[in-house]
């Protein structure tokens, strides 16, 4: 009789006489204690902590079957092992190894069962799969290899997770605008009041030593002031420390006039003049953060009726006002090429039409609006659905010119004097004033009492411009008290411009003349002025003006005058030109010097070959303000 027996059952079989014989042989040992062998399941990996997307070996073979046979040697007879890998995958083999990436981060729970018949045992360990290390491989700042406050960068790399974004700083100074875009690629928007020039730009990923990097940037910082006989806007460039030039480039635009730059220094705002006669101002979006310079963005027409004459721009969220002569519209620039117009328009009573300034508090919550005819300042609430027009407001200085928020963002100093915006009976050489009024209150007031006015004419008897530091100093242009000589003078030229004594009185009054100069004030916000310095120009004099945010430099346009004498003898040709020069200083507050960059030169009466030539326009212009002696702004 003949049998067939597979392998498999034979082997079984001598295990089974083995099991037997050797349970016999030892049955005196196992009275002493020992245990019989048991199917036990045993699992190890190669690695129990591993980053995202390693392969991890598990391996049963060291698990043992019931006659103790580790099951890694063929002749074990454990039936199969199962692997499960915590994440909700497993496998199921007649193998001792199994293979296995993870697709999350975290701790898992391996488990793995042997079976053999009805038997099983299982065991289990913990993996800890994390995510792999960022790593920065270079700082892309677009094709002019240069930053510019406001500004979005990008970190190039890999590793990058929205839920670990690193701490960057520029220098000492945090950003506080880090986003994720992708794992290749984090998006950093320069902050303000960042160091011009060279920065250590430091990244510091948490808990992630090995992904933190340090690299060298160039940050630059502008300064734009406006033209507007000539529809330019010249620049200014800063870099390291107090270094600064001038851009030879310009950006044209018509009627250039009141600018205003954003919060974050990404976009700048440009109105058309005021004595321009147009009934639908338009104000042009400058992208600050373009490369190789500022460039116009867009325009945009129909933002009111009249004249422009100011805009206010809050320095924590993307809102501007824009006023003309009548009313004005809130503007919500959370994208500044598409503004979206919030409410409706809102009309200025009669006796409040015509402001010479106005701001917005840094929320954008609060406008602060000046009454040219009856020196005030009045407040409007600024809403999601349009403006509030608040029924309370505070006296101020006489000849209401200008006005600018504190740096505790809670404070308004408002300049009042005989200048540029005054109108009669302001105007005069004895009411130059500061006022300071809370506008963070529910009803705003006067801080220092109701008609306190601090007086300071006999520094600066013709105020023009103003502008705060975060010291809480205060900064005005003025002209000085001879101005008043110069334009009788120029009257009595334009009366006969044949009176050689009015072209003597010209020339002597210009002699004579002073300028003006920036007067740098201390103590507004306790109620006692105090004069610092006082910064002249030998170009002329200083008007629109703007501080940079470490008060160390300022920047203000500056009208000078001049005369042209060109004589050719043998032709007996002579031309001779009393000329109106216009230029950008810039000042420096810790050494007292101010430079000045010549931009442009206009006759306004000439005598060029026996022919008398008149242009009053730049004249008129000047007599026409406020900003028709030019604006200023510096990026934050």
């Amino acid at each position: 009789m003949h049998f067939s027996v597979s392998f498999r059952v034979a082997r079984l079989l001598l295990r089974l006489v083995f099991v037997t014989t050797v349970g016999l042989s030892v049955s005196c040992q196992d009275s002493e204690g020992l245990e019989e062998p048991s199917l036990t399941a045993v699992l190890t990996a190669d690695a129990v902590e591993v980053y995202l997307g390693e392969v991890v070996r598990f391996d049963g073979g060291d698990s043992t079957d019931s006659a103790g046979l580790a099951g890694r040697f063929s002749d074990a007879v454990i039936d199969g092992f199962t692997f499960d890998f915590g994440d909700g995958g497993s496998v199921a083999t007649e193998l001792f190894y199994a293979e296995h990436a993870y697709g999350l981060a975290g701790e898992f729970t391996a488990s793995l069962t042997v079976t053999e018949g009805d038997a099983s045992d299982e065991s289990s360990l913990v993996i800890v799969v994390r995510h792999p290390p960022p790593t920065i491989v270079e700082v892309d700042v677009s094709g002019d290899d240069s930053a510019v406050i406001g500004e979005w960068i990008e970190l190039v790399g890999r590793g990058f997770r929205a839920e670990n974004l690193p701490e960057v700083r520029f220098d000492t100074i945090v950003a506080t605008e880090v986003e994720f875009d992708s794992e290749y690629r984090i998006r950093v928007q320069v902050p303000p009041t960042t160091a011009s020039g060279w920065n250590n730009l430091a990244v510091d990923f948490p808990d992630d030593i090995e992904g933190d990097g340090q690299f060298q940037i160039w940050v630059a910082r502008y300064a734009l002031a406006t033209d507007a006989w000539r529809g330019a806007v010249y620049m200014v460039e800063f870099g390291d420390g107090d270094q600064y030039w001038s851009r030879s480039q310009t950006l044209e635009v018509n009627n250039a006039a009141v600018i205003r730059i954003s919060g974050d220094g990404s976009f700048a705002l440009v109105g058309d003049a005021r004595y321009t006669a147009t009934l639908a101002p338009s104000v042009v979006v400058v992208d600050m953060t373009a490369d190789w310079q500022p460039a116009v963005a867009t325009e945009l027409d129909g933002l009111g009726f009249g004249p422009l004459f100011d805009i206010a721009l809050a320095r924590d969220i993307p809102r501007a006002v824009v006023t003309d002569a009548t009313g004005f519209v809130v503007l919500d620039l959370s994208d500044p090429s598409e503004p979206v117009q919030v409410g409706d328009r809102e009309p200025y009573d009669f006796g409040d039409m015509a402001p010479t300034a106005i701001a917005l508090s840094p929320d954008g919550s609060r406008l602060a609006v000046l009454s040219t005819f009856n020196d005030r300042v009045r407040f409007y609430s600024i809403t999601d659905v349009g403006p509030v027009y608040e029924s309370w407001s505070v006296d101020v200085g006489p000849g209401t010119q200008d006005l600018a928020v504190f740096d505790d963002a809670n404070t308004l100093a408002v300049l009042g004097g005989g200048g540029e915006g005054a109108i009669p009976p302001d105007l005069g050489l004895d009411n130059t004033s500061l006022t300071v009024v809370d506008m963070a209150t529910s009803i705003p007031s006067n801080v220092h009492g109701d008609g306190v006015f601090l007086n300071f004419s006999g520094w600066a008897p013709v105020p023009i411009d103003l502008a705060v530091g975060p010291s809480g100093n205060s900064y005005v242009s003025s002209l000085d008290s001879n101005f008043s000589d110069v334009l009788g003078a120029f009257g009595d030229l334009a009366a006969d411009p044949f009176d050689i004594g009015a072209w003597q009185d010209v020339v002597e009054s210009i002699m004579d003349l002073g300028f003006g100069s920036v007067l740098e004030t201390s103590g507004a916000l306790d109620g006692a002025l105090f004069m610092e310095q006082s910064l002249f120009s030998s170009f002329g004099f200083q008007a629109g003006l703007d501080v940079r945010y470490d008060e160390h430099l300022y920047v203000a346009t500056v009208l000078g005058l001049g005369t042209t004498l060109e004589v050719f003898t043998d032709d007996d040709w002579i031309n001779l030109s009393l000329d109106i020069d216009y230029g950008v200083a810039v000042g420096n507050l810790e050494t007292g010097g101010v430079e000045v960059f010549a931009m442009y030169t206009e006759p306004v009466v000439s005598f060029n070959d026996g022919v008398w030539n008149l242009n009053f326009d730049p004249l008129t212009a000047l007599l026409l303000p406020p900003y028709a002696f030019g604006d200023v702004a510096i990026q934050p």
